[in-house]
């Protein structure tokens, strides 16, 4: 036999979906409302459950957050305190490579050139170091995923690259690792932003209209504008920084999540 899913919507709007191994035995059933709005996967070996894991708004949560949020959802499984809870490990790990990559970030931070510059406060900064001179570039993380993802922005994902933002060995590609510094060729950005600039403007000018349905029983909402875009502000100084340059190359310091 091959593996089977069978899917039962629910009048109350829960999804639950069955997973049957080769032998024709249950593997897995996972319970859910909209887009992980809240849900529940039970593993199974033999008929026996063995194992759960828990989500709510789409994030792995733990066993007592998933029964605390359950109470809103009648219908969704009550957890099992005696079988393993695989949310609790998967989060105990998590925090613990978050601690680890806090560390890294403080030590690449203070062997950089950035390191002379009073740090932002904002999660989401670029600067453009030339010896002594430099430029601070602050925006939102819409925006670098505005330029990575959208069609009509195609300098977007060049201009990303030659900024650190991806890339192995030097760029910001390193999931919850953050704060990265990279060389980078001054003509080349100064190029691309000039290019960008004028793309993100047609963008702005004409955005599409964006449309939250996260698959839930609730009414659909009526679409919204996009949120407003830093780059029309930030790259109009940036470019004048880096024409003001005469040096081949720059530093980037590049912190994003």
């Amino acid at each position: 036999m091959e593996h089977r899913y069978d899917h039962e919507q629910l009048p109350s709007g829960k999804l639950i979906v069955r997973h049957f191994g080769e032998d024709g035995s249950l593997a897995d059933e996972q319970h859910t409302y909209g887009v992980l709005d809240i849900g529940i996967r039970l593993d199974f070996e033999a008929g026996v459950r063995v194992d759960e894991t828990y989500f709510f708004k789409r994030r792995l949560v733990s066993r007592r957050t998933y029964e605390k949020m359950r109470l809103a959802y009648p219908d969704m499984p009550l957890a099992d305190d005696t079988i393993k809870d695989s949310s609790s490990l998967l989060l105990r790990g998590v925090r613990i490579q978050q601690r680890q990559n806090k560390v890294e970030a403080e030590r690449r931070l203070a062997d950089s050139a950035e390191s002379q510059f009073p740090r932002p406060a904002s999660t989401n900064w670029l600067r453009v170091i030339a010896n002594e001179k430099s430029h601070l570039v602050v925006f939102a993380s819409r925006d670098w995923k505005v330029l990575a993802k959208e069609g009509t922005i195609p300098t977007g994902r060049e201009w990303l690259r030659l900024l650190g933002f991806t890339g192995s060995g030097g760029g910001v590609a390193k999931g919850l690792e953050v704060g990265f510094e990279v060389v980078g060729e001054r003509e080349a950005i100064l190029n691309a932003s000039r290019l960008l600039l004028a793309e993100v403007n047609a963008f702005v000018a004409n955005p599409p209209e964006i449309t939250r349905w996260s698959g839930s029983i609730r009414p659909r909402p009526k679409p919204r504008k996009m949120p407003e875009l830093a780059w029309p502000t930030v790259l109009p100084p940036l470019i004048e920084f880096l024409s003001s340059l005469q040096d081949a190359t720059v530093k980037i310091f590049n912190h994003h999540r």
